[in-house]
């Protein structure tokens, strides 16, 4: 069985390393698609470094953390053009949430 809040924790940190990535200019090299998500990425990372000053559980500030993704999808759907950025993250939690329901560790690098 693992630690649930220390599971959020691991969860929490990736999603700060995935929205902080596209913010440096070695993501966009190559890959013009970089460039599309450097705004989202921006939004994205002040949220969760807001949230990171707060004394509250991860697996709240994971799930406030949703909440503002899906906000923020929708915001962006109303545009005429848009990016994966905020889907990728959400499709991530949920994974997270249903491997650690499950007892196993969630994904912390990528593959």
């Amino acid at each position: 069985m693992v630690d649930r809040e220390k599971e959020f924790r691991n969860a929490f940190y990736f999603l700060k390393r995935q929205s902080k990535s596209p913010l440096t200019p070695s993501y966009t090299r190559g890959y013009s698609r970089g460039l599309a998500d450097r705004k989202p990425a921006k939004k994205c990372y002040d949220y969760i470094l807001s949230l990171g000053e707060n004394p509250i559980s991860f697996e709240e500030k994971v799930n406030l953390l949703d909440s503002f993704l899906e906000r923020a999808d929708h915001e962006q759907e109303e545009g005429f053009m848009g990016t994966s950025f905020y889907r990728n993250l959400q499709s991530y939690i949920r994974r997270s949430k249903n491997n650690i329901d499950k007892g196993e560790p969630v994904q912390t690098r990528r593959r």
